[in-house]
């Protein structure tokens, strides 16, 4: 199962507790360029993340990763002008409709960070009402294809749906989530594939 907020936030969270204060603008370009630009494809984050300087991400971020629910992936970190940022790319199956929905994912955290301003950053970028029942473990899940230059949602009911599932399978949908804790937002680009 795939949990966004509670055990991988935390994992990102325990790793990143320092003070202070950060723009969310670098968080979530960050986020842009090595999830959002990559299509979260994990060989094409991860080498735009090494291309930038990131290292490996520590084993115990990783084995705490898995255990949320992410497979077959790699993570890295970075810190720069004091700030901790951190990014995995993967495999993950949220729960839609009641039925594990398979995912490339990539997700950035960082911290300290300016949670507001990534939320609204997400919001923003997705350009669509949030659909409460997408998973975002009280966060927010946007899902959206795009047309004629604009992102059009996708519900969730719409993800189990033949035309969902189409769009699916031609690599239309996309999904942003802004899990984890209010203070300490997690931003997870995802693929639906079948």
């Amino acid at each position: 199962m795939f949990h966004v907020g509670a055990i991988m936030l935390g994992v990102f969270a325990a790793g990143l507790g320092m003070a202070g204060a950060a723009s969310a603008d670098p968080t979530f370009e960050a986020f842009r360029e090595l999830c959002v630009n990559t299509r979260a494809e994990a060989p094409a984050a991860l080498a735009a993340a090494d291309a930038q300087g990131w290292t490996d991400m520590p084993a115990m971020f990783v084995d705490e990763i898995a255990k949320a629910g992410f497979s077959g992936g790699e993570g890295r970190a970075r810190n720069r002008n004091r700030v901790l940022y951190l990014m995995y790319a993967g495999q993950g199956a949220p729960m839609v409709e009641g039925a594990p929905m398979p995912v490339r994912a990539c997700a950035v955290a960082a911290r300290p960070a300016n949670a507001e301003a990534m939320r609204k950053a997400a919001a923003d970028f997705a350009g669509v009402p949030a659909d409460p029942a997408l998973p975002a473990q009280k966060g927010a899940a946007y899902a959206f294809t795009g047309e004629a230059g604009a992102h059009r949602q996708v519900t969730a009911a719409e993800l189990s749906s033949p035309s969902g599932k189409d769009l699916i399978r031609r690599g239309r949908v996309s999904m942003l989530i802004v899990g984890g804790r209010p203070a300490a937002p997690l931003l997870v680009y995802a693929i639906p594939t079948l």
